[in-house]
């Protein structure tokens, strides 16, 4: 694959993460969510944003920004610079393959797994619930536990996908490394 090619697809993958952020960010909009909605209106108790874990929509909303757009915008920049200026034209087809796939699906599952645990917990709380509830209703409601057993790892499953999202992440940095390190000239 040519080098300027796979900086072309990086830079595409971030115009789109920059649009998946604005779509990201349109639920701010509906006060019913008690997303970014002032405690006392619209049956809201709380502020979701404010407050653990619903804090976890903020976060995972920056993450996607810092990693999934300017991240993927990086990898372009760096594959094109490195054709432009070291002229290292020729990449590993399937590295640059993984590089893309494996990073943007450890992102996207990661940010969204983020999300997902804010949102719930934080719509628990802003609803009238408590903080030590929410963490159960997060625990059953995102992703059911593999376990009875509480000593059991797999009986808390939310921390557990999402520490293996943000592996695959690091394994498509990991990958996109090794692609750079290994550019050819023609």
């Amino acid at each position: 694959m040519r080098t300027e090619d796979l900086a072309n697809e990086f830079l595409k993958l971030s115009v789109v993460n920059g649009f998946l952020a604005f779509v990201f960010t349109l639920p701010i909009l509906d006060p019913n969510l008690c997303i970014a909605t002032p405690p006392g209106l619209f049956g809201c108790l709380s502020t979701m944003d404010i407050q653990w874990p619903g804090t976890w929509v903020l976060i995972a909303w920056i993450v996607w920004i810092i990693v999934g757009v300017f991240g993927s915008m990086f990898f372009g920049l760096s594959y094109y610079f490195s054709s432009k200026f070291w002229n290292k034209t020729k990449a590993n087809n399937l590295l640059s393959s993984l590089h893309l796939i494996v990073f943007e699906v450890g992102v996207f599952g990661a940010c969204g797994l983020m999300a997902a645990i804010g949102y719930v917990g934080g719509s628990y709380l802003a609803h009238g619930g408590n903080a030590i509830v929410a963490s159960a209703v997060i625990q059953a409601d995102i992703i059911p536990p593999l376990s009875s057993d509480p000593a059991s790892l797999f009986f808390d499953m939310p921390p557990i996908v999402e520490a293996a999202f943000i592996g695959v992440a690091l394994l498509g940095v990991l990958i996109g490394l090794a692609n750079w390190y290994m550019l050819k000239s023609e």
